[in-house]
C-alpha cells in the first residue's frame, strides 16, 4: 500500500508527501531491500522529469531540493547508491546546472560511482542521449568512449507475411440503414463516432491509407483517440441534448427531457462538488500531518488528483447508470436495478484506478512523440522490477478504492436531481419539483442488513424507456494491429494498460510466478500465441448487419433477438383470505418481472452491440486477447466479438479472403450444416444437405424476414443466415471454387475436457464416444447420453414412477448437453440440476414453482440419470479425476518447512501459535465445544499451500481459492465489509479439491489452442478460437484439422500426468499433511487407540499448543531423528510411538485413507448422497472444508469417504416406486445420512501412483476426421 501510495503521491507532484511515504518505508523495510531501492528510485526519477517538465530558469531550485535530498538521505546515511540513481542525478544535473557548476557536479557524481565500482554500469546507461553523453565526456575524458553514429538496431516490427495472392481484401459495402433507438439513447458508440470526427473531421472518411495520408491521421492516431474519447464522447452528447432543448425553448425542469440532457445537468452539478473536494484535499494533504489522523481525504487525496476531474465526473455518472441496467445478477439470478453499495464502491474505484493507468499511459506515450532525441534507442532487455511494481499498471490499496468510489458516490447523490410531476393534492394542479435521482437506503437480503444505491421509482421509469446498458466503451476493438505482448501490462491497447493475465483478488502469489515467469522468459511462447490471436484482422459482415438492423427495429423476437414489448400476462390476484394462494401468486408475479427485466437487460446489450458494428462496419478491426489464470484465451473488447452470442459471431468474417476452391467450397457447405443443426451426419451427409437446400438458402439471402424463413429454424440462426450468404454468392458463380470467401469455418471438438481425460487414461472406450477413434460416421457423447437417460425412462415408466411418466417422451439432446459439456469442467450435481432446470423451464413453461410436479423435482430425477449414464461411461476419466483430487487433497491441507521452522522457533520460545486476542472466543459460555472449536479454527490457519503446477508452454498456473474473512472499511456513506484474499489466508480446501480437476483440463487445451495458434501462424493460416473451436478460412481446414491433431498426440504422446507428479513431488518437497484415516480399519483404531492413552492436561497447566500441534512437531521431531547419521538419534527415532510411526508401520494403511467430501461429489457422473435435498449453501457457499483435529476431540464426524461409499454401493436398492407426496416430502426432509468417523495423523507428503494408463494409443486420432469437424 505504501508503494502505491507513493507512486501515486508522485505522478501528481506531491513531493513533500512522497518523501513523508519513504521515510515510512524506511521504518519497515531492511535498509538494503528491493523496495527502499526502487522508492528512492522512483523518488529521483519523478524529481528529474519534474526538472525537465520547468523552463530553463526555472530548474534550478527543484534540482537544489533534489540534490540535498541525495546527499542527505542517501550518501550521508550510508545507504545503497546504485548506478541508475547515479545516471538520474547526472542527467539532472545537466537539464538544471551549466557551466562549472555543471561540471563540479558530474565529477561529484562519478567519484561515488568509481568509489561503488559501477563507473562501467553508469557509462553504459543507455538513459543518456547522444547529446548528453557528449556533454558527459567533455567534462570525463576518462569515460568509455561511444560513437554517437553507432550502428543503430532496427526497431523490432512484426513479422511481414509472404505475400499470397489467393488473399484478398474484402470489399467495401454501401451505407447502413438506422437502427431503432431503443437502447442507449444517444450514448451509443455512435456518440463515440461523433465526438472522434469533431475531433478530427477526417476521422469518417479515412478508411484507406490514402485517405489517412490525406488527412494527415495515421492509423496509430486514429487508434488513440479511439482509446482516449469514451468520456469525452459522453459529455459532449449530453450537452448536445442540453443546448438542443434550450434552442427550442424548453424548460429545464421539464420531466419529459432525455436522459442525455438530464446527466448534463449532473455532470455541470458534480463538476464543482468535485472540483472543491480536490481542493480541500490539497489543503489537508499540504497542511501539517497530524498524528493519528483519520480523515479520508488523507487516504484517498493522492489518488484523486490522478484522474481530471472532468473524468471523474464523467465516469461516475457513467459507471452508476451502467450499473442499473447491468442485467441478471450472478448470485441471486435476478435482474435488480438497485444496486449494493459495497460492491458498487469497489468496482467505481476499480474504474477510476484503471482511468488513472489509461491517463498516465497517455502522458508517457504523449511525452515520447514530443521527445527530440538524437538517434533511436537501442533494443535492450527489460529491466528486472520486482513483481509488485508494474511500472504501467498501478493497483491501488483496496481502501483507497472503496473509499474513493464511495466519496464519488455520494457526491452523486448530492447532486444529482431528477425532475418529478405530481398533481398537487389540493389545488389539482400538476406541479414539477426537482427531486433526488438516487436514494440511499439500507434494506434487508437474506437475513442480513446491507446498503443499497436505489434509483428514484421516477428514474428507473426513464430508465426503461431509454435504456442505458454499457455505457463505457473503453475497450472497442482495435483499428491498427495490437501491440505485440512483451511484459505483464505491455501489450494490447496503445493507452491502456492491461494485465496479460486476468487475475482477481489481492492474493500476490499468483501474480509473483506470473512475473517471475515472464523475467525468465518462460512465457515467449504463450505471448506469441496471443500475438497470433490478436494480429488476426476480421471485419463486421455487412450483408447480416442490414438483416440483423431490420430485424431489430421490428421489435419482434427473431432468431435470439429479446423481443421490444414482451407479452406476457400477469395472473389475476387471488383473494386476499387464501393465503397460500396469495403467496404462489406474488412469487409468479416475481419471476414475470423478473423474466421482463431480462428481456429488458438482453434488449440493452444486444443494442448496443449493433451500435457497435455499424460504427466499425467500414473498419479493418482487430481484438487484443489476454488470458485468464488457467491459460484460456479472450477478447479484451467484452462487447463484440467472435466469442459472443450467435448474433455476434454472425457479425464476424476475416477481413482478408482465400479463394475457395474444391475443398473449401465442400467445406462451406459442410459448415452451414453445421450451424444449422445437422451436425451429427457424416460429412458426406452434410454436404448433401446444402444441396438439397439451395433453393432454400437462396430465399434466405433474397427475403430473410419475409421468405419461407429457413434459416431461422436452424440451431444458429443468423450463423445460418450468413453461411447462407457465404454459399449463394458462391454458387452464382459460372465457376464456385473460384469465389473468394471471407467466412471464418469452424472446427469444434467433440466435448473437448472428455477428449483429454481419454487421451490421458488411456480410455478406449471413452476414446470412442468422443472421436478419438477413427470411424465412418461422427460419435455424439451428448445424443448417447440422452438416449441412455431415455432408457432409464422407459424403465422407471414402466415400475409406474410419476417424473418418468411425465417426462417420457421429453428428453432430448439438448436437455442433457450442458450438464455433460461442463460435468467434466467441474460442474457439481447441483449445477447440473440448476442447468436441467433451465432447459425444462423452456419446454414446459406452464409449470410453476408450486405446482405438484415442478421444475426442480423433474431436474433433480433428470440430473441423476444424466450422471449415471455419464459415469458408466468414462471409468478411465474417473481415475483420473479422483487422482487430481486427491492430490490437492494433500497439497491444500499441508504445511511447509517453512512454516515447520516458524512453528518449531515459536515453540521453543513460548508463544502460542493461536493468537492472543483469540484466546476468549466470542461465544464463550454457550457451549462445550467453543474451546476446542477456536483451536481447530486456529489449525486451518496452518494450510495456506495452493495448488501450482506448470502447463506444458511454462505457465504457471495457481489456484487462487482462499478462505478470508470479511473486514469493515469506513466511509463517508457507511461501513462497508471487503472480503479480500491474500496470500496470509488459509486455502479453500472445498475449492481447492473441486477446482483442480477441471482447471487442469482448461491448461491442458488452452496449450493446444495456443500450439495450434503458433503451427497455423507459420504455415500461413488464419486462426480465431473459441476454446475448443477453431475458426480458419474454408480452404484452409484440412491444413487446419492437420495442424489441430499433430498439436494434440504431440501433448498427449507426453507422460503429462507423471510430469505433474514429478512436478508435485519437487514442488512439496519436505512438506507434511494431515491425513484421515477411518477408525474403522486396523490402522485407524490403533491411531485413535494411541491417541486416546495420550496424557491430558485436565485440571493441570493449561497446554501451551493445541493438540494437533503438539502431534506434528512431534512427528517432525521423529522424522528427524530416524532419517540423522547419528545411530543413538536413529534408535531413540525409532523407539517413539507416535500415530505417523503406527500408519508407517502397517502394510496397507493408504487403503485407510478416506476420500474427501469434495472429491467424492465432483467426480465425473458422480450424485452425492442426499441429493434430492435442494440447499442453496451448496451452490454458494465459499468454505466446506472438513474441521481438523483439536486438542479435546480426536475424533472427526463427516459424511463421506471411499469405505462410506462402497458400504452404500453394496447396500440393495430401495424398489419402492415413490409417489408425488413422498417426493417432495423427501425434498423438504432429506434422509438420515451415516457418519463416518475419522483420526487424523501428519504424514510426509507424498503423492499416490497415477492410475494404471488403459491401451488406447492416441496417435490414432490421426485418422479420424471427426476428432474436430
Amino acid at each position: 500500500d505504501l508503494m502505491q501510495n507513493l507512486h501515486t503521491c508522485l505522478r501528481v507532484e506531491r513531493f513533500e508527501r512522497a518523501v513523508l511515504v519513504i521515510e515510512r518505508l524506511r521504518l519497515q523495510c531492511h535498509r538494503d531491500s528491493f523496495e527502499l531501492q526502487h522508492a528512492h528510485n522512483a523518488y529521483l526519477t519523478a524529481c528529474l522529469e519534474n526538472i525537465q517538465a520547468s523552463q530553463q530558469d526555472d530548474r534550478l531550485a527543484p534540482y537544489d531540493a533534489m540534490r540535498d535530498w541525495f546527499e542527505i538521505e542517501l550518501v550521508q546515511k550510508e545507504f545503497n547508491v546504485e548506478a541508475q540513481i547515479l545516471v538520474t542525478m547526472m542527467r539532472a544535473a545537466m537539464a538544471a546546472l551549466q557551466g562549472v557548476k555543471q561540471e563540479r557536479a558530474l565529477r561529484r557524481y562519478a567519484e561515488l560511482a568509481e568509489a561503488s565500482g559501477i563507473l562501467d554500469d553508469v557509462c553504459d546507461a543507455e538513459d543518456f542521449s547522444d547529446d548528453e553523453f557528449l556533454r558527459l565526456g567533455a567534462v570525463l575524458p576518462t569515460l568509455k568512449s561511444r560513437s554517437v553514429h553507432e550502428a543503430e538496431e532496427p526497431i523490432e516490427t512484426a513479422k511481414e507475411v509472404p505475400f499470397d495472392p489467393s488473399v484478398q481484401a474484402m470489399p467495401q459495402l454501401t451505407d447502413m440503414p438506422a437502427i431503432l433507438e431503443v437502447a442507449q439513447k444517444g450514448m451509443g458508440l455512435a456518440s463515440l463516432k461523433q465526438t472522434l470526427s469533431h475531433a478530427s473531421p477526417a476521422l469518417q472518411s479515412a478508411n484507406t491509407p490514402e485517405a489517412m495520408e490525406k488527412a494527415n491521421l495515421t492509423p496509430e492516431e486514429r487508434q488513440r483517440l479511439l482509446e482516449e474519447s469514451a468520456s469525452i464522447a459522453a459529455i459532449a452528447r449530453w450537452k448536445f441534448e442540453e443546448e438542443h432543448l434550450q434552442k427550442l425553448g424548453i424548460h429545464t425542469t421539464l420531466e419529459a427531457r432525455p436522459l442525455g440532457a438530464l446527466m448534463w445537468q449532473w455532470y455541470s452539478d458534480l463538476l464543482p462538488v468535485l472540483r472543491e473536494e480536490i481542493e480541500a484535499c490539497r489543503a489537508l494533504l499540504d497542511g501539517p500531518q497530524q498524528p493519528g489522523a483519520t480523515d479520508d481525504r488523507l487516504i484517498y487525496g493522492p489518488f484523486v488528483e490522478a484522474v481530471p476531474v472532468e473524468q471523474l465526473a464523467a465516469t461516475t455518472i457513467l459507471s452508476v447508470m451502467g450499473s442499473l441496467a447491468s442485467g441478471k445478477e450472478r448470485s441471486s439470478g435476478t435482474y435488480n436495478s438497485n444496486q449494493r453499495l459495497g460492491r458498487l464502491t469497489a468496482s467505481l474505484g476499480r474504474t477510476m484506478q484503471d482511468e488513472a493507468n489509461a491517463e498516465a499511459a497517455k502522458q508517457r506515450a504523449i511525452a515520447e512523440r514530443r521527445a527530440k532525441l538524437g538517434r533511436a534507442p537501442k533494443k535492450t532487455k527489460p529491466k528486472q522490477i520486482h513483481p509488485g511494481y508494474d511500472t504501467e499498471m498501478h493497483v491501488w490499496p483496496s481502501d483507497v478504492r472503496v473509499k474513493l468510489g464511495a466519496m464519488l458516490i455520494s457526491k452523486l447523490i448530492e447532486t444529482a436531481k431528477i425532475p418529478v410531476t405530481r398533481q398537487h393534492p389540493r389545488t389539482k394542479e400538476m406541479v414539477t419539483q426537482l427531486q433526488a435521482a438516487f436514494l440511499h437506503k439500507t434494506l434487508y437480503e437474506s437475513g442480513r442488513k446491507q446498503g443499497w444505491l436505489c434509483p428514484s421509482p421516477d428514474l428507473l421509469h426513464k430508465l426503461h424507456r431509454e435504456p442505458v446498458g454499457g455505457l463505457i466503451a473503453k475497450r472497442l476493438p482495435m483499428v491498427i494491429e495490437p501491440r505485440p505482448w512483451t511484459n505483464f501490462s505491455k501489450g494490447g491497447y496503445l493507452n491502456y494498460p492491461t494485465p496479460v493475465i486476468r487475475f482477481s483478488g489481492a492474493d500476490a502469489v499468483p501474480r509473483d510466478y506470473a512475473y517471475a515467469a515472464i523475467q525468465r522468459g518462460d512465457l515467449e511462447k504463450v505471448f506469441e500465441a496471443l500475438n497470433v490471436l490478436g494480429k488476426v484482422p476480421w471485419k463486421i459482415n455487412e450483408n447480416v448487419l442490414r438483416v440483423q438492423i431490420e430485424a431489430w427495429n421490428t421489435g419482434e423476437p427473431i432468431a435470439n433477438f429479446a423481443p421490444l414489448d414482451p407479452n406476457i400476462d400477469m395472473p389475476p390476484e387471488p383473494n386476499k383470505s387464501d393465503s397460500k394462494a396469495r403467496r404462489s401468486w406474488i412469487q409468479l408475479v416475481k419471476d414475470l418481472e423478473n423474466v421482463k427485466g431480462g428481456y429488458h437487460s438482453q434488449r440493452c446489450f444486444q443494442n448496443f452491440q449493433l451500435e457497435i458494428a455499424k460504427a466499425f462496419s467500414k473498419e479493418k478491426i482487430y481484438f487484443p486477447h489476454n488470458i485468464d489464470f488457467r491459460g484460456r484465451a479472450y477478447p479484451v473488447p467484452p462487447y463484440l466479438n467472435h466469442m459472443g452470442a450467435d448474433n455476434a459471431r454472425a457479425l464476424m468474417t476475416f477481413a482478408n479472403g482465400k479463394e475457395l476452391g474444391e475443398v473449401g467450397l465442400r467445406w462451406l457447405k459442410i459448415h452451414l450444416a453445421n450451424v444449422y443443426g445437422f451436425d451429427k451426419a457424416s460429412l458426406t451427409e452434410r454436404e448433401q444437405f446444402a444441396m438439397d437446400h439451395l433453393e432454400d438458402i437462396r430465399d434466405s439471402v433474397a427475403n430473410p424476414l419475409g421468405g419461407k424463413k429457413w434459416w431461422l429454424e436452424s440451431e444458429d440462426a443468423w450463423q445460418t443466415l450468413a453461411a447462407c450468404y457465404e454459399l449463394k454468392a458462391a454458387m452464382d458463380l459460372p465457376d464456385p471454387t473460384k469465389y473468394v470467401s471471407y467466412l471464418p469455418v469452424h472446427q469444434d471438438g467433440t466435448c473437448n475436457g472428455l477428449q483429454h481425460y481419454a487421451a490421458l487414461g488411456g480410455d478406449a472406450a471413452g476414446a470412442r464416444q468422443v472421436n478419438l477413434e477413427p470411424g465412418d460416421r461422427p460419435s455424439d457423447v451428448y445424443t448417447a447420453v440422452a438416449e441412455g437417460v431415455k432408457a432409464e425412462v422407459e424403465k422407471d415408466k414402466a415400475a409406474g414412477h410419476p417424473v418418468a411418466q411425465f417426462l417420457h417422451g421429453k428428453i432430448t439432446r439438448k436437455v442433457v448437453k450442458q450438464p455433460v459439456m461442463t460435468n467434466v469442467y467441474g460442474v457439481t450435481y447441483y449445477g447440473a440440476r440448476e442447468q436441467v432446470k433451465k432447459q425444462l423451464e423452456e419446454i414446459f413453461p406452464e409449470i410453476h414453482r408450486h405446482d405438484a410436479l415442478d421444475h426442480l423435482t423433474l431436474a433433480s430425477y433428470v440430473a441423476k440419470k444424466i450422471f449415471k449414464s455419464l459415469g458408466e461411461m468414462f471409468k478411465g476419466a474417473q481415475a483420473i479425476q479422483t487422482w487430481l483430487g486427491d492430490c490437492a487433497d494433500r497439497i491444500s491441507t499441508c504445511v511447509t518447512p517453512e512454516q515447520i521452522a516458524s512453528i518449531q522457533k515459536d515453540d521453543a520460545e513460548g508463544k502460542s501459535i493461536l493468537p492472543a486476542k483469540n484466546a476468549t472466543p466470542k461465544n464463550a459460555g454457550k457451549t462445550k465445544a467453543t474451546g476446542s472449536s477456536l483451536r481447530a479454527e486456529a489449525s486451518k490457519q496452518l494450510f495456506r499451500s495452493s495448488v501450482i503446477w506448470t502447463t506444458p508452454l511454462r505457465l504457471p498456473v495457481v489456484q487462487p481459492y482462499r478462505s478470508s474473512k470479511r473486514r469493515q472499511v469506513k466511509t463517508n456513506l457507511q461501513n462497508i465489509a471487503l472480503q479480500e484474499p491474500t496470500s496470509i489466508d488459509p486455502v479453500s480446501k472445498r475449492k481447492q479439491l473441486q477446482g483442480f480437476p477441471p482447471n487442469f483440463i482448461h491448461s491442458l487445451d488452452a496449450t493446444h489452442m495456443m500450439l495450434s495458434a503458433i503451427k497455423c501462424n507459420e504455415n500461413n493460416i488464419a486462426f480465431a478460437s473459441i476454446h475448443d473451436s477453431f475458426w480458419t478460412h474454408a480452404c484452409d481446414v484440412p491444413d487446419l484439422s492437420k495442424v489441430l491433431r499433430d498439436a494434440f498426440v504431440a501433448m498427449h504422446t507426453e507422460d503429462v500426468v507423471g510430469r505433474l507428479r514429478q512436478e508435485f513431488i519437487a514442488r512439496y518437497k519436505d512438506c507434511m499433511y494431515l491425513a484421515a484415516v477411518d477408525i474403522r480399519t486396523p490402522v485407524g483404531k490403533k491411531i485413535l487407540a494411541a491417541q486416546k492413552a495420550r496424557p491430558t492436561n485436565r485440571g493441570k497447566v493449561k497446554q501451551l499448543q493445541p493438540a494437533l500441534i503438539v502431534q506434528l512437531l512431534e512427528e517432525v521431531e521423529r522424522l528427524r531423528l530416524i532419517n540423522s547419521e547419528n545411530p543413538e538419534e536413529v534408535a531413540q527415532g525409532e523407539g517413539l510411538i507416535t500415530s505417523g510411526s503406527i500408519f508407517a508401520e502397517e502394510a496397507d494403511a493408504e487403503d485407510a485413507l478416506t476420500v474427501p467430501i469434495e472429491i467424492v461429489n465432483s467426480r465425473l457422473g458422480e450424485i452425492p448422497e442426499n441429493s434430492d435435498i435442494f440447499a442453496a449453501s451448496e451452490l454458494e457457499t465459499n468454505d466446506l472444508t472438513e474441521p481438523v483435529l483439536s486438542d479435546n476431540d480426536d475424533v472427526d464426524i463427516t459424511s463421506d469417504d471411499k469405505v462410506a461409499k462402497a458400504a452404500e454401493d453394496a447396500e440393495a436398492e430401495d424398489d419402492a416406486v415413490p409417489t408425488l407426496e413422498s417426493l417432495k416430502a423427501k425434498r423438504v426432509k432429506g434422509a438420515k445420512k451415516e457418519q463416518v468417523r475419522k483420526v487424523f495423523v501428519w504424514l510426509p507428503l507424498k503423492f499416490p501412483e497415477v492410475p494404471e494408463k488403459g491401451d488406447f494409443d492416441v496417435t490414432r486420432l490421426k485418422e479420424s476426421q471427426y476428432f474436430f469437424h
